[in-house]
Order: structure tokens, then C-alpha cells, then sequence
């Protein structure tokens, strides 16, 4: 979807855009990082595209709004609002790769100990290197691995690289720490002469005990987010409910008002809540966890 929509932008800006790609060449690498799939003279023209529809969409419909309520008035405050949503749709453009390269980052972290491990198992066969990225690749449960995986056997097979010339790029376009230092180890292995499998098995262990550490770590913040919503949400309901039933004889609300404060925040207040909890137990549990 993202890249039928960068190519239908730049159909139509393209042209306009090449001129100016020297200011955005930083976003050259973090394009590449994220994996998003489009190249820079595409980004580039789906973020200026992108930033002028909502300028102009958003000056005519809250122009006329505020224009029909508070004429020249209403006219000039639509129009500081279009520039600043403008400002922020470019802005929200800009930093998506970033956003993008840490997420990925995190979730290649949690899958590399199980990866690493099943590459281990993979040389342990006599599995040729280029043989085990191919298999890697087609192993789904390993994810955004997978994916950086398919890459390293893309270069190998399809652009004619070597081994060591491929896990240089991998290194170099991975946006985790930790594949990254893989890749450089697993290239000085066979530099050297040295046995692959033992060295990820070796890997294979610190990774692991560094994902175990995490999911302790994990474990004591899960019982203190668990002790804040008991709290919050058990407890304060009924706190809130109670409270709601006394103070309402004190005061000239009607009864039917009272009980509809306390159906909305009982029937749709605690369920955004406890959603709200579940994201965030989501985003902070270790992949494997979740």
C-alpha cells in the first residue's frame, strides 16, 4: 500500500522533486534500514505530496468553517492551522523511517537468540553459509531475521557476491546492534578459518541469557503494571461508584444523570483502560512473550 502510494506521487511531483534529494539524504539510509521498500526520490515526493494535500485540504475545510463564524478573523487563524498541520505532516514523514528502524531493531533482538540458535543447529550439518541464510529465509516464525536473512541470500545468489562481501552489507543496512555484531563475527570466523558452529552456538548462549535477562526484567515491571491497575481500575471503580451514589444526595443533579456518569464510566471508561494496559504490556514484553 505505502509503495503503490510513494509511486503514485511520484508520478505525479516527481520531476519537481529531484532537484532538492541533496537536502534529504539522510533519510537515504534510514529508508534502507526500515525496509520500507521505496527509494529516496519516491519518499522524497510522498512526503512533499503528501505535505501540500494536507495544507490545502485542511485551509479549505476549517477556512470555511471558521471563515462562515468569524469572517477575516476566522480566515487568518485557518490559515496558521493548515501551516502547522502542513508542518506536522511533514514532520510525521520525516520521522516515520526512524520510528520504523527502532521497531525493527527491537523485534530482530528478541527473534535473533532462537534464529541464532536454529543457524547453529543448521552448520552443525555441514550446511553450506549461502544454503543456511536461503533456509533461514523461508523460516516465518523468525520474522524481520527472516527478512534481513533473505536479503544476504538475494546478494549471494541474485547480484553474484561473496559470502564475506554479503554479510558486510547485512551489517551495514541492519538496524540492530546486535545482528550487526553477528554478521561481523560470523565474517571473521570464516575469514579466519575458524568453526561457525561453535562460534553461534557460543553467540547462540549470549544471546539467550541476554533475552532471559529481559524477560525477568519484564517479570517485576508486569507485577508492579499489575499492581497499578488492580488499583486503578478495580479498586478505583468502586471507590468512584460508591462516592458517585453518596455525593449525589448532596447535590441537585438528577438521579438519571448520576447513574448515566457512572454506565459511561463503567461500560466504556474501564474497557479503554484496560486496553490501554494491554498495549502497553504488548510493547513492553520481549518478543516470545507476548
Amino acid at each position: 500500500m505505502l509503495e503503490e502510494y510513494a509511486e503514485f506521487c511520484y508520478d505525479q511531483i516527481g520531476s519537481y522533486v529531484l532537484d532538492y534529494l541533496n537536502y534529504f539524504e539522510d533519510l537515504r539510509p534510514q529508508i534502507s534500514k526500515a525496509n520500507i521498500g521505496v527509494s529516496l526520490p519516491e519518499y522524497v515526493a510522498m512526503l512533499v505530496f503528501s505535505t501540500m494535500v494536507s495544507t490545502v485540504f485542511s485551509l479549505f475545510v476549517i477556512g470555511g468553517i471558521l471563515t462562515l463564524g468569524s469572517g477575516i478573523t476566522g480566515g487568518i487563524m485557518a490559515v496558521a492551522v493548515s501551516l502547522v498541520i502542513g508542518v506536522a505532516t511533514m514532520l510525521m514523514f520525516y520521522l516515520y523511517p526512524s520510528l520504523v528502524i527502532r521497531n525493527r531493531a527491537t523485534k530482530i533482538r528478541d527473534k535473533l537468540p532462537f534464529a541464532t540458535m536454529y543457524m547453529s543447529t543448521l552448520a552443525g550439518t555441514g550446511t553450506s553459509l549461502s544454503e543456511l541464510f536461503s533456509i533461514l529465509a523461508e523460516q516465518e516464525e523468525y520474522g524481520e531475521v527472516a527478512q534481513e536473512a533473505e536479503k544476504i541470500s538475494r546478494d549471494i545468489e541474485t547480484f553474484g557476491m561473496d559470502i564475506s562481501e554479503a554479510l558486510k552489507n547485512a551489517a551495514d543496512r541492519t538496524p540492530s546492534k546486535e545482528f550487526k555484531e553477528l554478521m561481523w563475527g560470523m565474517n571473521h570466523v570464516i575469514t579466519s578459518g575458524g568453526s561457525l558452529r561453535e562460534f553461534l552456538q557460543e553467540r547462540s548462549r549470549t544471546l539467550m541469557n541476554d533475552y532471559q535477562r529481559r524477560v525477568e526484567e519484564f517479570a517485576e515491571q508486569l507485577g508492579l503494571l499489575v499492581e497499578m491497575y488492580i488499583t486503578l481500575v478495580i479498586v478505583g471503580s468502586i471507590i468512584f461508584t460508591s462516592m458517585s451514589a453518596v455525593m449525589s444526595s448532596f447535590t441537585t443533579y438528577p438521579p438519571e444523570f448520576i447513574v448515566g456518569i457512572q454506565i459511561l464510566s463503567i461500560f466504556f471508561g474501564l474497557p479503554l483502560i484496560s486496553a490501554m494496559f494491554i498495549i502497553l504490556v504488548k510493547g513492553m514484553a520481549p518478543g516470545g512473550v507476548r
